[in-house]
């Protein structure tokens, strides 16, 4: 599928991490780009740089992806924009025994990864299939293949959005609505400060570069592939997971 048809994109979660690389690299690619964060800072100075780089256009909006009234109105304030590509990059994770989570922190985690994922994956594939044109990225994570314990709601989240994608991409195909599941390993973003907050972490190994993830995710969405995961050692720890590894045995496993 050739980007250069495309015009319009929207990435959520683009103020930092692999959203901040898929605008970027989007932009690059002379599309014109819509990037939804928390920080209005930093999307103000992502915006700057795409345009003194690029000369393309860009429009950044500050939602909170947890309230659905938000991610309603979001939709309404685009309705104007014909979008050619969604790129559910939004999410975060919670580390912790289940029990002890803070319960809302549970829900708005939801909110984010998994229902406002939906509700806008929904909405503009509609779009998309009425055209007979475009696509969306959904970005899972490798935690999405396994049960985690102490990631638990997190990884149950990711794997609702793994089979989602795959479901899409098979129902849309017929559309040339193309849709890729990115399911990126440990990536040098700020995922680990917000999972553990005040709790001690070391991460695991050396993390991938959030610019590489994104480069990668694009050249597979324009090969029309259905997965993408990011790195040799990634693709292993998913293979070994699927097919060799029992549930009960990760689970025991990752519980220490």
């Amino acid at each position: 599928m050739n980007l250069k048809d495309f015009k319009w994109a929207i990435v959520t979660g683009g103020s930092s991490g692999i959203g901040r690389e898929f605008v970027l690299e989007l932009s690059r690619r002379k599309l014109n780009v819509i990037a939804t964060g928390r920080d209005e800072k930093r999307l103000k100075q992502l915006a700057d740089e795409v345009k003194e780089k690029f000369k393309t256009q860009v429009h950044t909006f500050v939602v909170d992806l947890s309230s659905p009234q938000k991610v309603k109105r979001f939709i309404e304030e685009v309705s104007s924009f014909e979008i050619d590509l969604l790129v559910n990059n939004a999410g975060f994770g919670l580390y912790g025994e289940f029990v002890k989570l803070d319960s809302e922190e549970i829900e708005n985690m939801i909110e984010v990864n998994v229902k406002a994922l939906t509700v806008l994956s929904h909405h503009f594939a509609k779009q998309m299939v009425q055209r007979r044109r475009g696509g969306i990225i959904n970005v899972s994570s490798i935690a999405g293949y396994m049960p985690l314990a102490y990631f638990n709601a997190y990884s149950a989240t990711k794997a609702y959005v793994y089979y989602l994608s795959l479901a899409l991409w098979a129902e849309l195909k017929k559309y040339n609505v193309h849709v890729l599941c990115v399911a990126p390993g440990p990536t040098r973003t700020r995922f680990f400060e917000r999972a553990f907050k005040d709790q001690s972490f070391r991460t695991f190994g050396k993390l991938m570069d959030p610019k590489q993830v994104a480069f990668g995710a694009i050249e597979a969405f324009e090969k029309r592939k259905p997965i993408y995961i990011p790195a040799f050692k990634n693709r292993l720890i998913s293979f070994a997971a699927k097919k060799l590894l029992p549930d009960r045995l990760l689970a025991r496993f990752t519980a220490g």
